[in-house]
């Protein structure tokens, strides 16, 4: 009976959302400018934005708890998280670099905000979109892992401080396996835009669609192009799981260990800004791993069968929620898989996850390289 009324729940809020957002773009349809502000801050913007990092941090609270045999939160629980961050005490302790201490926060949200502006939503294209923006994204990755090791050395406090390093070497483990395993299909399409990557095809949905339907010069022999890019799939996923510091790899804040690592001294506002930042993380980073594997908003081979059915002046309304639906199941896919993971793994010390990366996950994306620099050479 709960899980009905959280589905009912949920189907309502939408319809509510879906229904603002189409009013206000009907309304100012006729101005650039308020069309460009709405895209920003109402959709597919910071609100959606907000929104969506919310609801799946209750989806993957719900999946973790389902998987342990518990009941999970409620529907509306991360957003009375928020509200009770919000107006707990904000405490700066003494001895803390204040400038550093209070500025990082603040920034790791806005820098995460900015990631998600790159997420293609509901076309294939996101807010922010040019040649080379996914190396951008791997730079504002390796940024935000070092606001982290600022922010944990600023508290003076040993356990922060520990923290902070901890994620720092984190960060010099995961970077190369990440970045190669996003370099893959950029090879694969010849292209550095995020934008040209999710519209290619190439990608482990599109790749036997196209197959079976022979779109796009497809033939038997692109499914060989599955193996090396499933490889790949699945080190994001684990670098993702390192990204976010979840289980099994977060000794950067263990609570068992050094009682909450960086972000040991954070109250109030602070911890609020921090807080939000990982939830738009996950969001963004599951929303772009989605968009580099498994195609983004919509089916490729398929969107022209939505094309023109139900038109709202410049808007196609029918495609646009195809594509959005479609957006949301695949990110829902990656966000699954990354709670498995956290679910499934026990807590790796951060010798061992060093030790991992870099002798185990590094070779493998290596290996999936090759194979897809061999096979677009013989292909």
């Amino acid at each position: 009976m709960t899980s009905t009324n959280t589905v009912f729940k949920f189907i309502g809020y939408s319809a509510i959302y879906a229904i603002i957002i189409v009013g206000s773009f009907f309304i100012f349809k006729g101005s650039s400018l308020i069309i460009t502000v709405l895209k920003y801050i109402l959709f597919p913007g910071i609100f959606f934005i907000f929104s969506g990092a919310l609801f799946y941090s209750w989806f993957e609270r719900k999946i973790y708890a389902r998987m342990q045999n518990r009941i999970g939160p409620r529907f509306m629980q991360p957003f009375y998280d928020v509200l009770k961050l919000l107006v707990k005490e904000d405490i700066t302790p003494n001895g803390v670099e204040k400038f550093e201490f209070t500025i990082i926060p603040p920034i790791q949200l806005i820098l995460t905000l900015l990631l998600a502006f790159f997420t293609p939503i509901y076309i294939a294209e996101g807010l922010i979109s040019f040649e080379g923006d996914v190396l951008f994204i791997l730079f504002l990755l390796a940024v935000l892992s070092g606001s982290i090791f600022l922010l944990g050395w600023s508290t003076n406090n040993p356990y922060g401080l520990i923290g902070g390093s901890r994620a720092a070497i984190a960060e010099l483990s995961l970077e190369i396996p990440l970045t190669i395993a996003f370099i893959g299909p950029v090879i694969l399409t010849g292209t550095l835009r995020l934008s040209n990557i999710t519209q290619s095809g190439f990608n482990l949905i599109d790749i036997p669609l196209n197959v079976i339907f022979g779109f796009n010069s497809f033939n038997a022999l692109h499914l060989l192009y599955i193996i090396p890019l499933s490889i790949l799939f699945y080190i994001a996923i684990l670098s993702a799981n390192a990204v976010l510091e979840k289980v099994p790899f977060d000794p950067a804040h263990a609570e068992t260990e050094i009682v909450g690592g960086w972000n040991v001294e954070l109250t109030g506002k602070k911890l609020l800004f921090s807080h939000l930042a990982n939830l738009v993380l996950e969001f963004a980073l599951a929303g772009i791993i989605a968009a580099v594997f498994l195609g983004g908003p919509g089916f490729r081979p398929l969107n022209s069968t939505f094309n023109g059915i139900f038109l709202v002046g410049q808007w196609d309304i029918f495609y646009y929620i195809i594509n959005i639906t479609t957006f949301l199941l695949k990110t829902s896919v990656v966000i699954f898989l990354i709670t498995v993971s956290r679910t499934v793994l026990s807590r790796l010390r951060i010798d061992q996850l060093v030790h991992y990366f870099w002798r185990y996950y590094l070779p493998i994306v290596f290996l999936a390289l090759l194979m897809i620099i061999y096979l677009v050479g013989v292909l």
